[in-house]
């Protein structure tokens, strides 16, 4: 079969690309029909599109794209662009979706439009799928229908945050009648029908720094959700972690866990003879349905045969991340969660790994570089979603990485090791070198990157000492822990004096298309510092997979969401920058309370975490600072007397550490 060949580039209605769709929330007292309180009425504009005329076996097609729109892809049925979006509801509804009014235009098609291959796995070479001209394109109906034109999904809760995904398809084609509409402006009401669902009814609160980032990125109406319907419990703290580890592995974990003490985490430690999933979720959710000990955090110790893990329900994938599906009969996740994989020998070098990295970064510009590997196959191809990562831009893309890419953020290098000359060597020297972030996408097995043959052998042989990177791989299988002695994943971690710090991989074969688009979201929340774990900025990617390619039990979003698992310590401050010197200046009030003002190289630290502690931890009290770099902290429980100490964590800085309290 022939590749696709770009002919020509039609700028459809005169109009470049220059915007995305615009979605707006309006007043309800403008509506055109009386609303009651819990309905939400959305207007959209639809931002103009381009043509991009392809050749498809000597055929003439064309390829509809539309900024920031992800694309229809069910095989045999043209591929046209779709919008996406969460949006907030109240808690009890059953949604349905009303259209007001729309404004459609109708234009001629010059072309077929091109038919979507579908989605497949990327053990399936891209090229080798045919494209096929299905039903549609023979019937004298414009698709989708108008019913199918607009869909909204079923309510879902993302932890304490109540909403429903809406899908739009803004162009309908005729392949008789060789004519388009096209949505240029639509407002429709979602309609709460009470006694709807009932969800489980937990004490809301109002979320800390990092979940209240992530609402604000994945919500269109998300200024609100500070507080919920049900009340609130002020100022939570997300820094909450809960390990679950078997009993012999607990005492190997001790200086990690005072470590996350002293970083401000409350930890609790669930320690098992014999671990059962079901025993471990049952207890997880215990504590997270109490708003004393509602977690964000879980940390997972011991490869499979000791610490199990779930199967998904999309296809089965070996799926840590079902342990935190917490609120709610959904698909989103309501917690981070992550797993130390190994045995008695592996454990404890893999923490020590996590304390060396978290408190004293190796010296040198290394964390400022990275490294990109990729393919040439797909459409468009591995390597050029690599270039984008690095520069920005994606057209045609629902996730489009943001103008400048890591290199505008900051990163001053890339290593492109891309094919057909990308070597396992390359990969070796680059690694040896020192390098703070590494994207791969690409064919994969559960011991080896297919771009390179880079394998676990290979990550045996490396001498990077602790310039640990922290990789992002889009690969088939790179992560299945279950059926692989040692997957690829795990050598990473496993690696003594060098590998990773941090992996995020597959335990089944990955699609070619939507794990892109959740390694671009993962690759904005690092540009756009909205947050900082390497379990949040990976949760970024999983919740915006989920919008764009399907919640449900059998949508690509939720496949996406449940084969990719987490290897490392999902509470590390993943390092963008080489790292930066931290200052604390301590203030007693007459109230018997200090106030540190922190800085980084003379900047207010906006995202720094003060704890002050007594060398035993008997005593522990922990703060956030504010805008202004500031954070108050009460000494009143604190015993007569003691010897207090304080540790101040940042992203990107070195933290100080023990600091003692006169």
């Amino acid at each position: 079969m022939k590749k696709l060949f770009i002919t020509a580039l039609i700028l459809t209605l005169s109009l470049a690309v220059v915007a995305s769709a615009e979605w707006k929330v309006l007043d309800n007292g403008a509506a055109l029909k009386a609303l009651n309180s819990n309905d939400i009425k959305v207007e959209i504009t639809i931002p103009p599109y381009k043509q991009e005329m392809v050749t498809i076996n000597g055929k003439e097609c064309v390829v509809i794209h539309m900024p920031e729109a992800s694309m229809y892809m069910k095989r045999g049925f043209p591929m046209v662009p779709k919008l996406t979006k969460l949006i907030k509801i109240a808690d009890r509804c059953n949604v349905k979706l009303e259209v007001l009014s729309k404004e459609e235009v109708e234009v001629p098609l010059t072309a077929p439009i091109v038919p979507s291959k579908g989605h497949f796995t990327r053990e399936i070479p891209y090229d080798s799928v045919p494209f096929d001209f299905g039903p549609i394109y023979r019937e004298d109906v414009f698709w989708p229908s108008e019913k199918e034109q607009f869909q909204v999904g079923e309510p879902f809760d993302f932890r304490d945050v109540h909403g429903v995904r809406v899908q739009i398809l803004p162009i309908r084609a005729n392949h008789v009648t060789m004519k388009m509409k096209v949505l240029t402006k639509v407002v429709f009401v979602l309609i709460c029908e009470d006694n709807g669902r009932m969800s489980a009814v937990r004490q809301a609160v109002r979320p800390g720094k990092t979940f209240r980032s992530m609402y604000q990125e994945s919500f269109l109406n998300a200024t609100d959700t500070t507080t919920s319907e049900r009340g609130t419990v002020p100022n939570e703290n997300n820094k909450k972690l809960v390990v679950v580890t078997p009993n012999q592995y607990e005492g190997m974990i001790n200086g990690w866990v005072n470590w996350k003490k002293q970083s401000g985490y409350e930890v609790t430690v669930k320690s098992y003879a014999t671990v059962s999933a079901s025993t471990v979720k049952a207890d997880l959710q215990a504590l997270y349905d109490n708003v004393a000990t509602r977690f964000g955090y879980v940390v997972l110790v011991g490869d499979a045969d000791k610490m199990p893990t779930f199967k998904g329900t999309f296809e089965s994938a070996d799926a840590d991340r079902v342990y935190v599906r917490l609120a709610g009969n959904d698909n989103y996740p309501d917690a981070f969660i992550s797993r130390i994989s190994g045995d008695a020998t592996s454990i404890p070098a893999q923490f020590a790994k996590i304390i060396a990295y978290e408190q004293s970064p190796e010296a040198g510009d290394w964390l400022n570089k990275g490294i990109c590997i990729a393919s040439d196959q797909g459409s468009p191809t591995d390597k050029a979603r690599a270039e984008w990562i690095q520069n920005g831009g994606g057209a045609g893309q629902k996730v489009p990485v943001d103008a400048g890419g890591l290199i505008g953020y900051g990163y001053t290098y890339f290593d492109d090791i891309y094919d057909p000359s990308a070597s396992a060597t390359m990969v070796t020297n680059a690694v040896n070198n020192g390098r703070g972030i590494i994207c791969y996408i690409g064919h994969g097995s559960s011991t080896s990157w297919g771009t390179t043959g880079f394998s676990v052998s290979n990550v045996n042989g490396l001498n990077n000492g602790n310039k640990f990177p922290v990789i992002f791989s889009v690969a088939c299988v790179n992560g299945d822990f279950v059926r692989t002695g040692t997957c690829f994943a795990e050598g990473w971690l496993r690696k003594a004096g060098g590998g990773a710090v941090a992996f995020e991989g597959a335990s089944t074969n990955e699609a070619w298309v939507p794990p892109c688009d959740k390694q671009c979201a993962t690759v904005n929340a690092i540009i756009r510092k909205t947050n900082f774990t390497f379990g949040a900025l990976e949760a970024v990617g999983c919740v915006k997979g989920l919008e764009a390619w399907g919640d449900t039990n059998s949508g690509q979003g939720n496949q996406m969401a449940e084969q990719c698992n987490l290897f490392g310590d999902c509470t590390l401050l993943v390092r963008t920058k080489a790292a930066a010197t931290m200052s604390a200046q301590a203030t007693r009030g007459l109230d018997n309370n200090l106030t540190f003002q922190v800085a980084t190289e003379n900047r207010a630290e906006v995202n720094g975490t003060v704890t002050i502690y007594t060398q035993d931890m008997s005593f522990v009290v922990t703060g956030e600072t504010d805008d202004n770099g500031s954070v108050n902290l009460s000494l009143v429980d604190c015993p007569a007397n003691a010897q207090l100490f304080y540790t101040v964590v940042a992203p990107d800085t070195i933290p100080l550490i023990d600091q003692p309290i006169n």
